[in-house]
């Protein structure tokens, strides 16, 4: 082989005189006069170095170095197309994914349904869910991590809009084999059992002030490490103040026991969160009726021990 170059263009035309099995008929489908093809199939032979064609009076035909050629010619045919088609993907604008963080016990309730309501309603814009206890997830909103989050005990924070969307009750959780009853159980009543909780956040500090507004003194243990610590207790014979998402699944397999408690009742308040530079993703026409519907997942999951506190969830 010579220093001469091979381009596409030879290759093209060369493929093209095979497929027609004549020069004349490779002109005539190119558009082009045959002697610029044969020319073209001259300079492709003197940059090979061998014959690609044995000619004929009938035409042309390929030598077995033309067929080689050939056959490399539509491997490098078929590479380029679809290189074309990976580069133009490559230049496409990738959908940012709306990203929501939920609580465990809602990611276990309700995360495939919502993925499920954003493939219908958001159609191209992807969403990710992020699950994490509530703490983590106020964090990770205030560090733009998350678009909006689902979280309880939000304080007011500067930087953070929070909306009140779901009152949920605490309910007393026993193992199904230890339940006195079925009925409601007084506040008081409750507190005589020893009740196990993760950490001094989240619902034992709302524990200890209603202990103290009736002047009771609850046996809290609040050095389980985490919820499915606490649930594992729970069936050993233990007590809880926990949301019925916390214990829906082993309550239908029959492994806890529920009560209402009255009283007073206790709640907590679910909070929608996101940064106030953001715009309200309910004002956009697609994401909005999406993020009321995750709030109706979430409700309908925790019916009847939750209540929407914000009318504008409460007809989707």
């Amino acid at each position: 082989m010579d220093d001469t170059t091979i381009n596409l263009r030879q290759l093209r035309y060369f493929a093209t005189v095979i497929k027609t099995g004549s020069i004349s008929g490779a002109a005539h489908r190119l558009g082009l006069a045959q002697t610029a093809i044969s020319l073209q199939i001259r300079d492709l032979e003197l940059a090979v170095g061998v014959s690609l064609f044995k000619r004929h009076s009938r035409g042309v035909e390929p030598t077995k170095a033309g067929e080689l050629l050939y056959d490399r010619y539509n491997e490098l045919e078929r590479f380029l197309q679809q290189a074309l088609k990976d580069v133009r993907v490559a230049g496409q604008a990738v959908a940012k994914p709306f990203i929501i963080g939920l609580t465990p016990s809602h990611m276990r309730l309700v995360g495939a349904d919502i993925l499920l309501s954003a493939s219908q309603r958001l159609g191209s814009t992807p969403v990710k869910l992020v699950e994490e206890l509530s703490y983590a997830l106020i964090a990770a909103v205030e560090r733009s991590e998350l678009d909006l989050a689902f979280a309880y005990d939000v304080e007011g924070r500067t930087g953070l809009v929070r909306d009140a969307v779901i009152e949920d009750e605490l309910l007393f959780v026993t193992s199904a084999a230890k339940s006195k009853g079925e009925g409601p159980i007084s506040f008081a009543d409750a507190l005589q059992e020893e009740l196990f909780f993760a950490g001094e956040k989240g619902i034992v500090p709302l524990v200890r002030q209603m202990a103290q507004r009736l002047q009771l003194d609850p046996l809290i243990r609040s050095d389980m490490q985490s919820v499915p610590a606490i649930r594992a207790r729970i069936a050993e014979g233990g007590a809880s103040f926990l949301p019925y998402g916390t214990v829906a699944d082993g309550v239908s397999r029959g492994i806890f026991a529920i009560r209402r408690i009255e009283r007073p009742v206790p709640s907590r308040t679910l909070f929608m969160i996101r940064r106030n530079e953001e715009h309200s993703p309910l004002e956009d026409s697609a994401v909005g009726p999406f993020i009321k519907e995750v709030v109706q997942h979430i409700w309908l999951a925790s019916r009847p021990y939750a209540t929407i506190v914000d009318p504008r969830f409460a007809d989707c």
